[in-house]
């Protein structure tokens, strides 16, 4: 997330009517506004710390002004990962299928390197969601199994058209959710400072548990 920074209160003033005489993209330029301002606060305070009340006042809104920009805080905070490129976690290369049919598809290892590089490329983010989740706060929680269940379709998707020995054996969706589980305890192990020197170069460390699972999974013969 980067060093914490404060967090500057316009002047007040009635938010309605300085909407309704705003040039065009003032609008957009004070959803962006509330936003980073959101993304500081729950830096600082976390999600179940950081109520829409504050974060009006933060903003120099009124609460129904807010709402207005955002019906709920699950809103809110998609919105953030959005701005921020936290939402959806995908691997950045294509697959060749879809809209890029000339493109070399993946392999499992590639596939899986990517997924774990993107994740520590959020490592602040990931860490204040998979908290803020095991303290059972629902907005968390919710936009959590949005952020995982993209890279783990990814996955399944992966092993339905490349392995299909795989998807008719245990299946597709089995194989993407115990990959996704050791990516997801690989981020732990990493979090919890228990990997040693291995865990000082993150780009390697997932590149070699990837191929490591690639190699167990790998087709018989």
């Amino acid at each position: 997330m980067g060093p914490k920074m404060s967090v500057g209160t316009p002047p007040p003033g009635d938010a309605h009517a300085e909407r309704a005489t705003a040039p065009a993209g003032e609008g957009s330029a004070t959803r962006r506004r509330i936003l980073h301002i959101a993304l500081t606060l729950m830096a600082q305070r976390g999600v179940d710390g950081t109520s829409m009340r504050d974060l009006a006042s933060a903003a120099g809104l009124n609460v129904a002004s807010l709402y207005h920009y955002f019906p709920s805080k699950r809103d809110l905070l998609e919105s953030v990962l959005i701005e921020q490129g936290f939402l959806p976690i995908r691997p950045v290369h294509m697959e060749a299928t879809g809209d890029n049919p000339g493109a070399e598809p993946l392999t499992l290892a590639q596939l899986l390197a990517e997924i774990m590089t993107s994740m520590f490329e959020v490592e602040d983010f990931v860490r204040l969601m998979v908290g803020e989740a095991m303290r059972g706060e629902a907005t968390a929680r919710a936009v959590g199994v949005d952020l995982f269940a993209s890279f783990e379709s990814s996955i399944e998707d992966w092993v339905k058209n490349n392995r299909p020995d795989l998807d008719d054996g245990p299946g597709a969706a089995a194989v993407a959710r115990l990959l996704s589980a050791m990516v997801v305890g690989i981020f732990i192990q990493h979090a919890a400072d228990v990997l040693g020197e291995e865990g000082d170069d993150l780009t390697a460390l997932s590149l070699d548990r990837a191929r490591e699972a690639a190699s167990i999974l790998r087709p018989p013969g």
